[in-house]
């Protein structure tokens, strides 16, 4: 018998020899790995790093656009405009347009914008373009212009539209000559309107659409004794329609107002219970000063308070006329001017047809009290006043 004891161990020495070379080969390959992963961790790291740099930016982004969605999903004639959903958007970082000592009239070029600051009484630069606002604040002019403007006044207008949403309209340098809005080929939504004479004025006929003045709030105006348009102090109307076709739909309209420092008096007509405050014009302004009145116009779910009136209607064209337009539920404060007292003449709708004629559609039917009291009624003081 052969003596194999020794080949048979220097074979196994031989094998695991080998097998530890292997090893030490991929000891040593798996640490060329490691060499390579080690040299890719900084620039990933540095990967890692920018990808948690962009997310507050786009966490703050979606905080953005869920408060402008918020917005939209308020509904027209149930939701009631105020503070607190009317405006530029709260949480919402703003820059300015222009210089914020800007003064007289600005032409803005056509253009979509977001979340600036406007100063000036500014008009469209092209009576062509389409304007878009999105959370803007108008600040107006300064001083009394030489006629009547607006912060945003856009009676050049051809065949250009503007669109104003959730914007905050207040005079900086109220007048007699400023108001908020005014001019046609508009549409207005969910605007906060404040410190100017009238809110929003419609008094150019636009024949392609109507102006859509919808879920805004227009409150707290300011008034001049010496107002050179009247001899009866300012007629502050937070809302007036001269014209056109009007689709008025969820406003909360409050016609109150308060005297400017510059006035040489007081509020004409003082409200009992709020130093310094006065009862405005009319919560809703209706006449024909600018043109015929389009019968399709609706007044419809607004919220209505003070005022010499809440709604008024003068047919200025008088005889051989008819003023004609519809109203859905409109609610009324029952806080509105006395005219003679002790002979109570309350005029919550007030309606002159001067010799000619007045047909609303859904005047007795749908015109109710805000505290649940039922339908306005005929009377010098049950809601609506024939003069």
């Amino acid at each position: 018998m052969t003596d194999t004891y020794a080949a048979d161990l220097s074979t196994k020495v031989t094998t695991l020899s080998t097998e530890i070379d292997g090893h030490m080969a991929a000891v040593t390959q798996l640490t060329s790995q490691i060499q390579t992963y080690e040299a890719a961790i900084p620039p990933l790291m540095a990967e890692i790093d920018t990808h948690k740099a962009a997310v507050p930016a786009l966490t703050d982004q979606i905080t953005i656009l869920n408060l402008r969605l918020a917005r939209t999903k308020l509904r027209v004639n149930v939701d009631k405009p105020g503070s607190d959903n009317t405006g530029c958007i709260k949480g919402i970082p703003m820059t300015n347009w222009n210089d914020p000592g800007t003064t007289g009239k600005v032409a803005v070029p056509p253009g979509e914008y977001w979340d600036m600051h406007f100063y000036g009484d500014c008009y469209p630069g092209d009576p062509t373009g389409e304007y878009v606002f999105r959370n803007p604040h108008f600040h107006g002019g300064k001083g009394h212009p030489s006629n009547n403007l607006g912060c945003l006044y856009t009676w050049n207008l051809t065949t250009g539209w503007v669109t104003v949403e959730d914007g905050t309209v207040k005079a900086d340098d109220p007048s007699y000559y400023r108001d908020g809005i005014v001019g046609h080929r508009l549409t207005v939504r969910r605007c906060n309107i404040y410190g100017t004479n009238d809110g929003i004025g419609i008094n150019k006929v636009n024949t392609t659409q109507p102006n859509i003045l919808e879920q805004n709030w227009i409150h707290d105006q300011i008034g001049f004794r010496q107002d050179p348009a009247h001899s009866d102090w300012t007629h502050n109307d937070p809302m007036q329609l001269q014209c056109g076709n009007n689709q008025v739909r969820g406003n909360t309209l409050q016609a109150y107002v308060t005297a400017d420092p510059r006035s040489t008096g007081p509020v004409l007509y003082p409200v009992a219970g709020r130093p310094g405050v006065g009862y405005g014009g009319s919560a809703i302004m209706i006449s024909e000063g600018g043109g015929t009145f389009d019968p399709n116009s609706l007044i419809d779910g607004n919220w209505l308070e003070g005022g010499y009136a809440q709604v008024n209607v003068n047919n200025n064209r008088g005889a051989g006329h008819t003023l004609k337009f519809k109203m859905g539920i409109n609610r009324y404060g029952r806080d509105v001017r006395e005219n003679y007292a002790p002979r109570t003449d309350k005029r919550w709708i007030a309606l002159a047809p001067n010799g000619g004629n007045i047909v609303i559609e859904g005047l007795l039917t749908k015109q109710t009290w805000n505290d649940g009291g039922g339908l306005l009624t005929e009377g010098r003081a049950t809601g609506i006043r024939w003069l």
